[in-house]
């Protein structure tokens, strides 16, 4: 399985849209791996894990045919990870032409579906190739090669936010963006099915700061680690990766690395690509 972080901030982006901080100042003075645009990876060639409103650019920096994308999972309808009127340039004829794949499904909450259906109701007279389908927790979706299975997020008030297990070819993906710590069915289930990650991606928004509500930092990183351990949901073969950083929580990447490194983690940047 290949992992491409396409996007590695929160919603604000790295340096934030119109912050004169510190730490955004310091990301436009050094660059590099230090910019961040908000949270977006792509599975192999053919699977994305949100739409937020730097899509475009992800395809451009990336060098991507996103018309190759078959399925599109959404994590919960905040503009950060759902942000869909470029979806609907998918349309072939005028905004798109030799597509590589006609058709792709979108898969989320239903507020996901109710914010993809304003542009649908918008833009009725075109044809995109597009399909939704309205999925929920613990109830596994099988699309080509991959099984996806969604757990609940403990993230997001009003809607039932969601995290994903990704499998393919016997290898297994956590994909924990955006939530806190894991309400326990989510342990229940993953004991229960015997699931064992071969790569987790952890939510890491509040970076240094204590973390809390919605989001993890450094801090609850290392507690969730050593929790997934204790219960066999990982191993020391596991890959541990740290991800979805927003401005508040100080470290700029290059400062970053280090500290992470020796808890135990990797770190994402924009771009990274990881095959395991």
């Amino acid at each position: 399985m290949k992992l491409t972080y396409l996007g590695t901030a929160a919603a604000e982006g790295w340096p934030a849209v119109f912050c004169n901080c510190e730490y955004c100042l310091k990301a436009k003075e050094r660059g590099g791996k230090n910019i961040r645009t908000r949270s977006q990876a792509l599975i192999n060639d053919n699977l994305l894990l949100d739409f937020p409103m730097d899509a475009n650019m992800h395809m451009l920096s990336n060098k991507l045919d996103l018309s190759s994308v078959e399925s599109v999972f959404f994590t919960h309808s905040h503009l950060d990870h759902c942000s869909p009127i470029d979806l609907f340039f998918h349309a072939e004829g005028c905004y798109a032409h030799n597509l590589s794949k006609k058709s792709m499904t979108l898969y989320g909450n239903k507020k996901v579906g109710e914010r993809i259906g304003q542009f649908v109701r918008a833009y009725e007279e075109e044809r995109f190739g597009l399909e939704f389908c309205v999925i929920a927790p613990y109830i596994p979706i099988v699309c080509g090669d991959y099984t996806v299975t969604p757990l609940r997020a403990n993230h997001s008030s009003g809607e039932e936010a969601l995290v994903y297990i990704i499998q393919e070819n016997g290898k297994t993906l956590l994909y924990l963006h955006d939530t806190g710590m894991p309400y326990e069915d989510v342990y229940e289930y993953l004991i229960n099915n015997r699931i064992q990650a071969d790569f987790v991606s952890y939510d890491c928004t509040y970076v240094t700061l204590p973390s809390g509500g919605g989001h993890l930092g450094l801090d609850s990183c290392q507690v969730l680690r050593d929790k997934f351990l204790a219960m066999g949901i990982i191993d020391e073969n596991t890959v541990n990766c740290i991800n979805h950083f927003s401005h508040n929580g100080k470290l700029i990447h290059d400062e970053l690395v280090p500290v992470a490194e020796e808890m135990g983690f990797i770190t994402a940047y924009d771009g990274m690509v990881i095959e395991f």
